[in-house]
């Protein structure tokens, strides 16, 4: 009843430690912490995480963990899954290009819920963290799901959370593979949740994934049982997901490969728009200043040439073109590089529902195409290269090629970018004070011995 694969991952989960880590990842993890939170900050009143804290400020138990903002205690599964939809809901946290697309930050609140939970050390939380990216992304880099079937992204997660969550809690292998067998077996999420005019629960899929996860490694911990080929079995993960077998990619450190960690390829994000709009936002912005556009009415036509990750997700869907929900336009090529050319910018009050409506975004997303460009596909997935060229009506015109935004992992920003992204999206939410001392605290987290602590600096000024 072997499960080559299952049997791999556990074994590549026991085998990781803390002291094996380089110090330039243990920075990394360190960097997309303060990232996530951030973002995870600024989503505080946003809807869907209204009425996840709201359930989850119901719920006790002996091991808990705090909700980010607050000084609220939660099940450690619930805390996960609002904290999670706090990263998640503006779509501005990390990602990782492989031949799916994924956000592997998706771990950090899981991980940190449970570490906290727990009382386990910074190191152990930084490890489970290394862990659960490097297998989220390694699946990422092995098969692309839409080959497969109808699967949203959360299907990674559904393997990371629990082998991250199981080596925080020092599960043995019999109880990772167990952890593993029952997150997979429950947990398996549909692409519907991005498609078509997008619901909240956009921002919620991977989360609950992460909570199943969670759930998972505590059931296996209490000796709670699985399928045992859930993988390799004749109903299990690769005949439903992949409809074939497949083999796991490489992982940094098995069996002494000296190859990075994929946590080092992770990517964050310059603006809160899709990871695969990101250059083509960027383009405009340029184009904007070359064409000097001041009035959006003088634009002729604006044409999009992308990839066929960005144009499926992005540019198919003709909801793409009549955005009502902020989900739907954050995921829309046509807006948010209509955004780009009227406002000079794309922050996040550009998907506030009055917006959503203007006329003039209305007009110039009816004058924008978006294609896929055979320059910008034989450049995916390690570049997003998107084309934006923009005709105005006197004729001039402009084509800005872009292959690498500011935050990609090839031109990343710097730790003080970093800390400015985080300062600007917790302005007026937090004192600056607070900002400084959760720096402080992240900064010397492989100290760090009460996982709490991470918490102390981020209470919500109301």
């Amino acid at each position: 009843m072997q499960d080559r694969t299952l049997d791999r991952m556990v074994n590549y989960a026991a085998s990781i430690e803390y002291d094996d880590l380089p110090s330039e990842v243990v920075h990394q993890v360190k960097k997309l912490i303060i990232d996530s939170f951030g973002c995870g900050i600024r989503a505080y009143n946003s809807v869907p995480v209204k009425a996840a804290r709201e359930l989850a400020s119901t719920y006790l138990c002996s091991k808990t963990a705090t909700l980010l903002g607050t000084e609220i205690q939660s099940t450690p599964d619930l805390a996960a899954f609002v904290n999670g939809i706090m990263v998640r809901y503006l779509d501005f946290n990390d990602n990782y290009a492989g031949k799916s697309n994924a956000h592997p930050s998706d771990n950090i609140a899981p991980m940190i819920a449970v570490a906290e939970a727990t009382g386990a050390t910074g190191k152990d939380l930084i490890t489970g963290i290394v862990l659960a990216y490097e297998i989220q992304s390694a699946w990422a880099d092995t098969f692309r799901l839409k080959d497969g079937g109808p699967w949203d992204q959360a299907v990674y997660p559904t393997i990371s959370t629990p082998l991250g969550a199981g080596k925080i809690l020092g599960l043995n292998k019999k109880k990772l593979a167990e952890a593993l067998r029952l997150s997979i077996v429950q947990g398996l999420p549909l692409l519907e949740a991005r498609r078509g005019q997008i619901s909240h629960w956009k921002a919620c899929a991977v989360p609950n994934a992460g909570r199943n996860g969670i759930v998972s490694a505590f059931l296996a911990e209490k000796g709670l049982t699985g399928p045992p080929k859930i993988f390799e079995g004749e109903a299990g993960f690769f005949k439903a997901v992949a409809n074939r077998c497949l083999h796991l990619e490489k992982l940094a450190m098995e069996n002494g490969l000296n190859v990075p960690f994929r946590i080092m390829k992770s990517s964050i994000k310059r603006f809160p728009a899709g990871f695969f709009s990101q250059t083509a936002i960027e383009g405009a912005l340029v184009t904007r200043e070359i064409l000097r556009i001041s009035d959006t009415s003088d634009i002729k036509s604006v044409n999009i040439g992308t990839f066929d990750h960005g144009f499926s997700v992005m540019g198919r869907d003709l909801s793409r073109w009549r955005p009502t929900t902020r989900e739907t336009a954050d995921h829309s090529l046509p807006y948010v590089v209509s955004c780009a050319l009227k406002f000079g910018s794309v922050q996040i009050g550009h998907f506030d529902s009055e917006v959503l409506v203007d006329k003039t975004l209305i007009e110039l997303m009816d004058k924008t195409t978006v294609n896929i460009d055979p320059e910008c596909q034989s450049a995916w997935p390690d570049s997003t290269l998107n084309k934006v060229t923009v005709t105005m009506k006197d004729g001039r015109s402009h084509t800005e090629v872009i292959s690498h935004y500011l935050g990609h992992f090839i031109h990343p920003m710097s730790d003080g970018e970093i800390k400015d992204k985080f300062c600007k999206l917790t302005h007026g939410l937090l004192l600056a004070e607070q900002q400084e001392g959760f720096f402080n605290i992240i900064e010397g987290l492989e100290d760090l011995n009460d996982i709490s602590e991470i918490f102390r600096n981020l209470l919500i000024q109301t």
